[in-house]
């Protein structure tokens, strides 16, 4: 029987013929991929066979034969009409009843999963060839968004029917070679994602203007997606670096801010409508660092999954705040095999473009433009032409087809309530509390390491706050059962817990209904450690429970009182003994006489009390200090401080019976003290309510605490039962054959009960020694973890909730109503372009403007990211290398490069990582401003009220800052996403980085530079390079690049980055800026950090011996060298003639150079063009021993084959 309806757990990837790609691919996903943490939004496939049905019982299958074998595919009129008639048939077909029937079903069904009446709903076609690994049938077909109601989604289903004949469906598969009546049409009804309420976009795992594989590229904008996907808008852009991402970095290598003026939203009655976009949104992202990464990772799990690159679309819901994958298909730019040739089109000229915008490929196009404003004119479009457009969508694919290059105007990506406690290094506060503090001050909470299962300290990254109706009380305890210790959080929240041994997160629900456990802990680190002295601790837990501090504006004291009898005098003299000997001041004691008082209407006589007083104020306000950070002091303090801590408040509250210990408690911060102690000493504890008291009852390691009391004394027996547990079907259901000791472990997992961790170690692991189990069960036990089971009902109250970021990890500790720690989770033109290898400009804003019908343009794309039109034919240059046969030498080939743009493509040249990496690219054409401008930005603004010249400087700033509130940050951001760029194109290969050094004349090109930098007569020789760095009128600026380059190391994980320090003319001066970068965070050796000596003066060479004893290497700048050895002035034509490295002077000096590097084992490379300039030369520094050669890329094949030469012939 044929299957008419199937929904995505039923689906799979093989199922393209019946439900096609689209909808096989979600089946997949929704699947597979749930249980690694992608979310997927429910629906179901309306399959081919039912397509076909539907045609059938129209009879319409018959007349398609008859309108296609009138099909003339090489004229396009033929094309429209033919698609036209095929159309107008199937939307004029009805339903059969049945089909109708069980469509509307389980459309009800859908509805219902969702708790909505008619819920809404997009509609997409799904072709059942659709997606394949050589072929993007992404735009072909239709789709309809915001449907809801019985009729509305029958209308949409029969439109997407109608949809395998539009004009470009009709194109595409005959260009592809697909059969026009073999292909049939799914149709996928799934829950809609609200991101008109938030954003939306697409992203690849891999760099699509490249094929670069390292990186995942992710476009977001405002609102629902289309605009995205038909490139309307131009988007926000965010590339994730896949290797540091993999080892916990928070790898967002760039950001760029797109223009994001118009947004997709709901309309009222179905459907969409166009709104602008609110100028202060504009200059926002539309995603959270936090949001990019966990994009990234599902990217990472799916390319995984799938064994190839992806193309991908997600969505945002800005109801709940989830993001969502709504598709995911093989990526066809770069997943056709590619032969392993470079090929490099070179293009020069002095000309001005006439328009510039974003560019799509690295080729040049030429030919007549085109300018077409509506898609009913692409029939007059003629091969060869520039197709000129506002803006292109897939109707337009005919004539992008055959169009020499494109140019466009337009196109370019949970929660807890708010008195849950988290512990931060400050102690205990609510997440509401970190909410209000979180933008003045730093904080850092626990978080769980994923791979080592060990809780470390993290920083909080961000904060947030909405109000939500999903709310559930989750009660938390060992046996299900005691009520009372709680977390309010919303439903879809996901708590960490375990898998068959594998570290999971689910959402709350679906552990509770699943009756799993989640996880807790029972030990944690210290923030930092503080050796305090022991009697502190025990002087500070005696005052907590029976002392007293009080302080006026002019006295001040502190006593402790207690009752003088037999049982209580070793508590007291301990007080009195401990607090004479840290504060050197005894005690003085008075005696109390008897009170009487009423109790619940009875009198009641009490009995003679000791009190023990301090009257001296300066010791009063010494210890309300420490009791105010009492939370600080134990989170750092030493096991031995802790432990007299826990002491004094069970000398003074607690009691020893029946083998525990019991402290009652009613005082909220000492409850929070007397937790922090357990948790850090790792001391399993309770805490029961009774009343208006708290009682903790402390089972594990009485004699070890019992050694520290003075009053409490009790011995410890032996317990039967542990008091640190795992759920056994979670951690042994798998393995239950290999481990069922005594065949108990069946019925513990039969019964899902919890299964003591030393039961675990001393019975079960035995039973599997030497296998990888063994080795995930050993961790875990090993681990500070322990399970907890879990019980929840819904909340019918709305109310503000909250949610933290947590770096690295994502995950965090909060803490239950009664402190149990508990972890749980943080909260169109391009495409074708690229496909049809036609260079494409986007985003010029005035091109069907300034361009008329006619004029012959050159349209290049080679110079990174910006594109570039001129007016007539530019000659250029088309070169082909085929990689597979450049042979290998023995001298390391590097390369200089300047552009991070340029950077994906380059690193795929032959090479050994990157000799040169210029910062001064970056700095004129990234951040255009001087940094010292940025450095004192206020007070700029403050001097333009009265000063002309200074106004337009700041209004200058303003303009390209606008997006930073700290215009520092522009600088700090450029830079380390430009040197990040570079970095990861070469990963795992160095990366030499040279600090800034430009002139006096060339900063002062930069906006604000003419304020802070002199007028040199020859700069060249001038305040330039090192002497710059430690000089305090540039300094700040100097420490601005190193905290950038941090960044790019420590944040995004690029370690394969090392330094290089230019233009330093004497030991001293390099002492100096190495004390300097230290300083700002770049310690040389650290984590691989290197730091390399320009060698481009003659006293670099002199004093070779001195300067390496400083640095880590030389690298030769041969075009300064030869400047300062034969003193020319590189300015002037007269001498030019002179300058040549291969004088025997230079050659002397870079001879000395190598030789010195060699026998003291340090870096020696060249980063002049003298190797590729003069085959000569080259042979000669590698006669020397020269071990790297640092080159511009365009050099790189013709030095590599002459060097090979060179071998050959020695």
């Amino acid at each position: 029987m044929k299957k008419y309806i199937l929904w995505f757990k039923e689906i799979s990837k093989d199922d393209v013929p019946l439900v096609g790609g689209k909808n096989a691919s979600l089946g997949e996903m929704f699947s597979k991929l749930s249980k690694k943490g992608i979310q997927i939004p429910n629906g179901f496939a309306i399959t081919a066979d039912a397509f076909r049905y539907f045609l059938r019982f129209n009879e319409i299958d018959e007349r398609l034969k008859e309108i296609f074998e009138k099909f003339d595919p090489k004229n396009i009129q033929s094309l429209k009409e033919t698609g036209k008639r095929a159309r107008n048939l199937i939307l004029k077909g009805k339903f059969p009843q049945d089909l109708e029937k069980e469509i509307l079903e389980n459309y009800r069904k859908l509805s219902k999963i969702y708790g909505q009446k008619n819920v809404d709903v997009a509609v997409r076609s799904s072709a059942t060839a659709e997606d394949l690994a050589t072929a993007s049938f992404a735009g072909q077909h239709e789709s309809y968004i915001n449907i809801s109601g019985n009729e509305n989604l029958l209308k949409a289903v029969k439109k997407c029917f109608a949809s395998l004949f539009t004009d470009r469906a009709i194109a595409y598969r005959e260009e592809k070679g697909f059969e026009h009546l073999k292909v049939a049409l799914s149709v996928c009804v799934q829950k809609m994602v609200r991101s008109d309420l938030a954003s939306s976009g697409v992203m690849f795992t891999l760099d699509t203007e490249t094929g670069f594989e390292n990186v995942v590229l992710i476009n977001s904008i405002f609102g629902q997606g289309e605009m995205i996907v038909k490139g309307k808008i131009i988007p926000d852009t965010f590339y994730v670096f896949k290797p540091t991402l993999k080892e916990g970095y928070k790898a967002i290598i760039r950001k760029d801010l797109g223009k994001k003026d118009r947004k997709l939203v709901y309309k009222k009655g179905g459907g969409l409508k166009e709104v602008k976009v609110s100028q202060k949104d504009q200059l926002k992202f539309s995603l959270s660092d936090d949001e990019i990464l966990t994009l990234a990772k599902w990217a990472m799990i799916l390319e995984e999954h799938y064994g190839m690159h992806q193309d991908i679309e997600w969505a945002k819901d800005g109801k709940t705040n989830q993001l969502f994958i709504v598709q995911s298909r093989p990526e066809t730019v770069h997943a056709p095999k590619k032969e392993r040739v470079y090929e490099e089109y070179e293009i020069k000229t002095t000309k001005k473009p006439i328009l510039t915008g974003i560019a799509i490929g690295n080729k040049v196009g030429q030919g007549k433009v085109h300018v077409i404003e509506d898609v009913s004119k692409i029939g007059e479009f003629k091969k060869g032409e520039v197709l000129v457009t506002r803006m292109t969508d897939p109707d337009w694919v005919v004539a992008m087809r055959i169009a020499s290059a494109i140019v466009t105007d337009e196109g370019g990506r949970t929660c807890f309530s708010g008195e849950t406690k988290i512990l931060t290094d400050k102690g205990f506060l609510s997440l509401e509390e970190i909410f209000k503090r979180f933008k003045n001050e730093e904080m850092k909470t626990l978080s769980l390491n994923r791979k080592t299962l060990r809780l470390e300290w993290k920083k909080i990254s961000n904060v947030f706050s909405r109000e939500s109706s999903n709310l559930m009380r989750v009660e938390i305890s060992q046996t299900g059962r005691m009520k009372g210790n709680f977390l309010e959080v919303t439903s879809d929240h996901k708590f960490l817990t375990f898998k068959n041994r594998n570290l999971i997160s689910e959402e709350i629900k679906d552990i509770i209904s699943k009756k799993e456990c989640v996880l807790s802990v029972f030990k944690i680190p210290p923030f930092r450690n503080k050796n305090l002295p022991p009697q502190l601790g025990y002087l500070l837990g005696a005052i907590m429970t029976d002392g007293n501090i009080y302080l006026t504006q002019r006295r001040g004291g502190v006593s402790f009182i207690q009752k003088p009898t037999k049982e209580k005098l070793p508590f007291i003299n301990a007080v009195s003994r401990y607090f004479s000997e840290i504060f050197k001041c005894n005690l003085h004691f008075i005696k109390k006489l008897p009170t009487e008082g009423i109790i619940r209407g009875k009198k009641i006589k009490g009995g003679e009390c000791l009190a023990l007083k301090c009257y001296k104020k300066e010791i009063a306000e010494v210890i309300l200090q420490k009791k105010e950070k009492l939370e600080e002091i134990l989170l750092s303090a030493q096991d031995e401080f802790l432990f007299n801590f826990l002491a004094g408040v069970i000398d003074g509250d607690g009691t020893f019976f029946e083998r525990r210990i019991q402290i009652f408690c009613s005082d909220e911060k000492l409850l929070r003290a007397i937790s922090i102690c357990c948790l850090r000493l790792g001391i399993n504890f309770y805490v029961i309510k009774n009343r208006t008291i708290k009682n903790i009852l402390i089972v594990d390691k009485i004699d070890e605490i019992i050694k520290f009391t003075k009053r409490v004394k009790g011995e410890g027996k032996k317990v039967k039962f542990g008091s640190r547990f795992f759920a056994a079907k979670q951690l042994l259901e798998d393995i239950a054959n290999l481990v069922n000791y005594k065949g108990r472990i069946f019925l513990y997992i039969k019964n899902n009960l919890l299964i003591d961790a030393e039961k675990i170690k001393n019975y079960v692991i035995p039973l599997i020694e030497g296998t990888k189990e063994n080795h995930e069960l050993t961790r875990i036990i090993d681990s500070p973890l322990k399970m907890l089971r879990v019980k929840g009902k819904k909340i019918s109250v709305k109310k503000r909730v909250y949610n933290i970021e947590v770096e690295d990890n994502h995950n965090y500790l909060v803490f239950t109503s009664r402190l149990t720690p508990i972890l749980v989770e943080n909260c169109h033109a391009a495409i074708i372009g690229r496909e049809l290898g036609i260079p494409a400009i986007v985003g010029t804003r005035f091109a069907t403007k300034v361009l008329k019908t006619g004029q012959e343009v050159t349209v290049d794309c080679t110079s990174g990211s910006v594109g570039r039109i001129f007016l007539g034919k530019i000659p250029f240059k088309v070169k082909k290398y085929d990689l597979e046969k450049i042979p290998k030498v023995k001298t390391k080939i590097m390369i200089n490069i300047g552009a991070p743009d340029i950077a994906f493509k380059t690193s795929f040249l032959p090479n050994d990582g990157v000799g040169l990496a210029r910062i001064e690219f970056i700095l004129a054409e990234k951040i255009r401003i001087h940094p010292l401008a940025l450095y004192h930005y206020q007070k700029l603004k403050r001097e333009a009220k009265r000063n002309k010249k200074i106004k337009e400087i700041v209004e200058k700033i303003e303009e390209i800052t606008i997006e930073h509130k700290d215009k520092k940050e522009h600088f700090y951001k450029e830079l380390a996403e430009g040197i990040a760029q570079i970095a990861a194109a070469f990963w795992p290969k160095p990366v030499i980085v040279r600090f800034s050094d430009f002139k006096t004349n060339e900063y002062r090109q930069l906006i604000g530079g003419e304020l802070f930098e002199p007028e040199e007569s020859n700069p060249m020789l001038g305040w330039r390079g090192a002497s710059r760095y430690y000089d305090p009128k540039f300094q700040p600026a100097f420490e601005m690049e190193c905290k950038a380059i941090k960044r790019a190391r420590e944040e995004f994980g690029l370690k394969n980055i090392w330094v290089m320090i230019p233009f330093c003319r004497t030991p001293e001066e390099g002492r100096k800026v190495l004390e300097l970068i230290e300083k700002n965070g770049l310690k040389k050796g650290k984590d691989g950090l290197k730091v390399i000596c320009m060698c481009e003066i003659p006293s670099n060479v002199i004093l070779a011996e001195e300067f390496l004893k400083i640095f880590d290497g030389f690298s030769i700048g041969s075009n300064d060298l030869t400047q300062l050895v034969l003193g020319l002035d590189r300015d002037s034509a007269l001498v030019a003639k002179v300058g040549d490295e291969r004088n025997e002077a230079v050659k002397e000096m870079v001879k000395r150079v190598i030789k010195i590097c060699n026998q003291k084992k340090k870096y020696c490379g060249i980063c002049g063009q003298a190797p590729s300039d003069w085959p000569e030369f080259a042979e000669f520094i590698m006669r020397e021993g020269i071990q790297s050669m640092s080159i511009n890329p365009d050099t790189v094949i013709k030095t590599i084959l002459n060097l090979a030469k060179i071998r050959v012939k020695r």
